[in-house]
């Protein structure tokens, strides 16, 4: 391994660190601003799936995309043609044109998500992949914390967010501007059948993580910040739950990687999904008042968080080179699923119960993930 691959991965790491930003400023930002303009909480909920959408229905085709076009150039030319995106919330108040900027968005995404994940646990020794994979995702959790608290001194119907959201784009691209070819460890290179099928039955364990991280992560931070405003919360009290979101999932990756490494991943993502369920049993009595609601989406944010990390874990410990890419487009569709079927189904119940709709649905949601997950584990071979 030469010597440029150390700032390369650095280079990495910085870019999807400022996209990252841009994209949990604008989560929050969108949600406010379309709850202000008198959307329902299932039109929030199906425009915060969008992203999510693209990303599942562009994950399969990732790693033929990064054979033909190669992986670092579609990072770089995704970063280029998204950065001036966010300008649309700035200029219209059209719905439907949302939507559209939102799928594009979620397609950029895809592109740049699933070869920086692969590129990275493909780089690390098995025996420190968990502790080093988990260093990586603790930068993108404090980026997810770090996007909403930019929003805070906004008014919700400022342009400004967008602007910024531009700015850390537009950077982003420059960080990633002439990353040589990535490189990837040799010799899996198992028969080209869908992926996520492959994955599924090699390590479903991994599949069940990645689904339950995504709604419990990324997808509440948009739906979770209409429910803020829904329990009582003030504007920006409500864009602070996506900060602690950020903020729980910035301090879980570190230790889940540890515990990974020390314990076993099966072991710990069991322990994630009981302090999910416990959690959210537990909000409507801890989302009281502010602090309260701030510390139920910090344990919601960590837990969750865990659960995205522990599963690139596991695929790193099963898969390398070309099917490793492939694995990894599998657990982001499996993270999606969460981060799309989450926020949709979350909306719908608070249609119903505005207050309780949420936490109900999360504890539903982690208790049928305990239990595949432990069904999962017993069949393994």
């Amino acid at each position: 391994m030469n010597a440029s691959v150390p700032l390369s991965v650095w280079r990495l790491g910085a870019s999807g660190v400022a996209a990252v930003i841009g994209f949990s400023l604008l989560i929050p930002y969108t949600a406010i601003r379309l709850e202000g303009l008198g959307h329902s909480a299932t039109a929030i909920g199906v425009f915060s799936a969008i992203p999510w959408l693209a990303v599942l229905a562009l994950a399969p085709f990732i790693a033929r995309l990064a054979q033909i076009i190669g992986g670092s150039t579609m990072y770089v030319q995704a970063a280029l043609i998204s950065a001036p995106f966010p300008l649309v919330f700035a200029l219209t108040e059209n719905y439907l044109i949302w939507c559209a900027i939102n799928f594009l968005i979620g397609v950029a995404a895809a592109l740049r998500w699933i070869v920086s994940e692969a590129w990275v646990v493909d780089l690390v020794p098995a025996d420190r992949r968990g502790r080093a994979v988990g260093l990586y995702e603790t930068s993108l959790g404090f980026s997810f914390m770090c996007g909403p608290l930019l929003l805070t001194p906004f008014a919700p119907d400022s342009p400004i967010p967008a602007f910024i959201a531009i700015g850390l784009w537009t950077l982003s691209w420059l960080l990633a501007s002439g990353l040589p070819a990535t490189p990837a460890r040799e010799g899996d290179e198992r028969p080209r059948e869908s992926s996520f099928a492959l994955v599924l039955r090699a390590v479903p364990a991994a599949i069940v993580a990645a689904v339950v991280g995504g709604a419990f992560e990324t997808g509440l931070t948009g739906i979770g910040t209409y429910w803020g405003l829904a329990i009582g919360l003030t504007a920006a009290e409500a864009a602070l739950l996506a900060a602690a979101l950020g903020a729980g999932s910035f301090m879980a990756q570190y230790p889940a990687g540890w515990l990974a490494d020390k314990i076993s991943v099966d072991r710990t993502v069991r322990g994630a999904l009981v302090c999910l369920i416990v959690t959210s049993c537990a909000a409507p009595l801890l989302a009281s008042g502010p602090t309260g609601a701030m510390f139920t989406a910090f344990l919601w944010g960590g837990a969750g968080g865990m659960l995205y990390t522990l599963a690139m874990i596991r695929v790193g410990h099963g898969f390398s080179g070309t099917a490793l890419l492939r694995a990894t487009a599998s657990v982001v569709s499996g993270y999606t699923i969460g981060c799309t079927a989450g926020p949709t189904l979350i909306g719908i119940a608070m249609e119903a119960s505005p207050r309780l709709g949420l936490p109900v649905t999360l504890a539903l949601l982690a208790s049928l993930a305990i239990a595949a997950h432990i069904a999962s584990t017993r069949k393994r071979v």
